[in-house]
């Protein structure tokens, strides 16, 4: 058994699942403790350790609501028609980064184990960029995989990944990709995904793939800089479940995953990425960031290849390349696209 990892439900997480399950609705105090056997006063030291959590959840006299629907392993479980993915799911309260947490327990964690954070304080995008999460408004997860075959190119499971989440938000919003590993909605970047693989030497020991999804952040959540790039489901959809985002997650992504696996051909996964992408067809910046003058160069966007490389044409010179590196970045014309 994993060290730290208890083999038993905690009375916090008994609690917050029960209000998920009653959301929107207020429960009682006296509610709780008849239901898990347990007196008011235990109830109300539960509550102020949600409370001091930050958690979304409004207490007064003696009844306790959440403000929108939290991760819960139960509820995500209880939709779940996967093999493997999600099968096995760890959900943390706060930790600095779910795919770091992954790193340090790779060897003794199965293939799809699913890690779970109300809140992530310490994630990194693409680029090194921070993704950090408040508690209770955001989905902070990341899936382990470990593929037997080591040659195929993981490269693309980032573009999978996408190709599966656009789909499971299919239920609230049309979603769009910004190739790579950015899930737009209105213009606005709602999701990201970061792709990590984790080696012994030359044996590769597992893919970590991070995903961060802003469910229910309200528009006050984000900075003035970040309301020019980043927003949420909630505010362009209503409140939205995370649980039933992930399980439709999870089973997109086994059914795009093992056939991929069993085939070799990536072209079901990339026909959604091109059919979904923010970018074919529209002219971006491109910007090279590992140059020392973080080069500029205006192109069209013509595709996605076979092989997940973005094709692009210069406009300067009518050149064309395939731009397959996460070093560059995409902008448009007056900010993020």
């Amino acid at each position: 058994m994993l060290e730290g990892i208890c083999i038993f439900v905690s009375l916090k997480e008994t609690i917050l699942d029960y209000l998920n399950h009653c959301f929107p609705a207020s429960v009682s105090y006296s509610e709780l403790a008849n239901q898990f056997s347990i007196d008011c006063q235990t109830v109300e030291q539960v509550i102020k350790e949600i409370v001091s959590d930050n958690m979304p959840v409004i207490v007064q006299s003696q009844f306790v609501r959440l403000i929108n629907p939290i991760l819960s392993r139960s509820a995500i479980n209880s939709r779940l028609t996967t093999s493997f993915v999600g099968r096995a799911t760890l959900l943390h309260q706060s930790i600095p980064s779910t795919n770091d947490w992954i790193k340090h327990q790779v060897k003794d964690l199965k293939e799809g184990t699913l890690v779970l954070a109300h809140q992530q304080y310490s994630g990194k995008g693409r680029l090194g960029r921070n993704w950090s999460s408040p508690a209770g408004k955001t989905v902070s997860m990341s899936l382990l995989l470990k593929p037997a075959d080591q040659l195929l190119d993981y490269s693309l499971l980032t573009q999978l990944a996408a190709a599966a989440l656009v789909s499971a938000l299919e239920i609230y919003c049309e979603a769009k990709i910004k190739w790579p590993n950015d899930i737009i909605v209105q213009n606005k970047k709602v999701a990201g995904i970061l792709t990590e693989a984790e080696y012994s030497g030359s044996f590769l020991e597992g893919i970590i793939i991070g995903i961060g999804i802003n469910t229910n952040l309200e528009e006050t959540d984000f900075s003035e800089e970040l309301k020019l790039k980043a927003g949420s489901l909630k505010v362009v959809r209503g409140t939205v479940d995370p649980n039933l985002i992930i399980a439709r997650f999870a089973e997109k992504f086994e059914q795009l995953y093992t056939e991929w696996l069993t085939t070799h051909q990536s072209n079901h996964f990339l026909d959604s990425c091109r059919s979904h992408s923010a970018l074919i067809g529209h002219t971006f910046w491109i910007i090279d960031t590992h140059s020392a003058d973080q080069n500029h160069r205006k192109a069209l966007i013509q595709t996605i290849n076979e092989t997940g490389g973005l094709v692009v044409k210069y406009l300067d010179n009518s050149e064309t390349e395939v731009l397959t590196s996460t070093h560059y970045s995409i902008r448009g014309e007056h900010g993020y696209l």
